[in-house]
């Protein structure tokens, strides 16, 4: 239909990166036909429950190399639509031809539900890939933090150490142990440092007003 036209249009690479692409559209009807069966979405069991259960002849045991079995009936698809080419250029009407296709819908049907066998697989394998990407991306974000603390640090000491040492002062802060006896201690570091800290926090301040 045209509408769906409009909407196929519109949904390009270009717009699905600006994220202006129309959502999907919801599924028309909860229940879904597939090779001739009946499946419900809303139960896992009616896609993944036995062949045999939907009155559907099963190729294959339940203990079989599901691997195996895909390959077996991929070459029997390939066998038996060969065959079918080669009824309908003899003899098109032959009863032969609506047996035929009724051989590769089953193997279809079969082929199909090994598939959705492989689904559950599939979405954890699919989910553990987006938990790798996820932490990759957090440890580079957090190497690039890093990264950038270590600049800055950098800097401000660069920065302190530039600071004219007219700046700082000595000062001797008494301090009473517990015994009552008094201990000088000599403070003019960390007095250097925190008039360099307060001096470098005004001219930060300073540049942002600006």
């Amino acid at each position: 239909s045209r509408s769906s036209q409009t909407a196929w249009a519109t949904y390009t690479k270009e717009a699905v990166l600006a994220r202006t692409a129309p959502p999907p559209p919801p599924p028309p009807i909860a229940e879904f036909t597939a090779f001739g069966i009946n499946h419900n979405p809303d139960d896992p069991k009616s896609i993944l429950a036995p062949l045999r259960e939907f009155g559907v002849t099963q190729l294959y045991t339940d203990a079989a190399d599901s691997i195996k079995e895909l390959k077996k009936i991929n070459a029997s698809l390939l066998v038996n639509f060969l065959d079918l080419l080669d009824i309908l250029i003899k003899c098109r009407a032959s009863p032969i031809r609506i047996k035929k296709l009724e051989d590769i819908e089953l193997l279809f049907c079969n082929f199909h539900h090994l598939i959705n066998k492989f689904r559950p697989h599939q979405a954890l394998e699919t989910l553990i890939q987006m938990i790798k990407i996820q932490k990759d991306q957090k440890l580079k974000l957090v190497e690039q933090t890093n990264s950038k603390v270590e600049t800055a640090r950098s800097g401000i000491f660069t920065t302190i150490n530039s600071l004219p040492s007219s700046l700082c002062t000595t000062v001797k802060e008494e301090m009473v142990t517990e015994d009552g006896r008094e201990n000088v201690k000599d403070t003019s570091c960390d007095v250097v440092f925190e008039e360099k800290m307060r001096i470098i926090e005004s001219l930060i301040d300073a540049e942002l007003d600006t």
